[in-house]
């Protein structure tokens, strides 16, 4: 009877311990999700007020307008993407006090670290799209000079243009790559010498007529 008795007791107290483990999560469970059904109510309206906002002063064709990059969005709309950002945006605020309700020690904390580093991804995402926009923008503006060579300076300067949003984005991230940036630092100031060089022959070249005119002018009322 002793052993039946020890091995009755052995059995119960794991399932014991399960299930006060269970009735002390299930509270915790339960506010959670009411908390998160509050959090994605509250950014889905915040969303729908963006997104009216945006659509009211006319955002997608002021961004068109002046960047240039009809052909690359389509009929991608910036507003409604920057709406969905933010109903996202909003809805992970909620996670990390939902996940400290939980209570489910190392599972709590690592969903609490994963809600903290989505904002960054988020945000990491819209400093990449201001970056591809700026980069068209710088684009157009170089093209437009009409000088010679400019669809070269325009394609060197988009590129250095997503190299260095790339870099921020991954510092965003909680990616750290100095030597990368270091690289670049370097690759860019050679870049810019190289063209410092280029528009200076240029203009040399294209002055050299009018300098020697000018000379022969000064000489002769000498």
């Amino acid at each position: 009877m002793g052993i039946l008795t020890e091995l009755g007791v052995s059995v119960v107290e794991p399932l014991r311990s399960i299930w006060n483990g269970i009735i002390q999560t299930v509270p915790g469970i339960v506010a959670a999700i009411i908390l998160l059904i509050i959090g994605y109510v509250l950014a889905l309206i915040i969303a729908y007020i963006v997104d009216k906002v945006l659509e009211k002063i006319k955002f997608d064709k002021w961004v068109l307008e002046k960047t240039h990059a009809a052909k690359t969005l389509g009929k991608f709309k910036l507003s409604k993407f920057l709406a969905l950002i933010t109903k996202w945006y909003v809805f992970i605020l909620f996670l990390p006090p939902a996940a400290a309700l939980i209570k489910l020690g190392a599972l709590s904390n690592f969903l609490m670290a994963v809600a903290m580093w989505i904002p960054n991804v988020i945000i990491a995402v819209i400093l990449a799209m201001i970056g591809v926009a700026f980069a068209y923008y710088i684009d157009n503006k170089i093209t437009e000079t009409k000088v010679k060579a400019a669809s070269i300076l325009a394609m060197i300067a988009k590129i250095i243009i997503y190299v260095f949003t790339l870099l921020i984005v991954l510092d965003q991230v909680g990616i750290r790559i100095a030597v990368a940036q270091t690289s670049f630092l370097i690759i860019l100031a050679g870049v810019m010498l190289a063209v410092a060089m280029v528009v200076g022959i240029g203009f040399g070249l294209a002055f050299r007529d009018e300098a020697k005119g000018i000379i022969k002018q000064v000489k002769k009322k000498l």
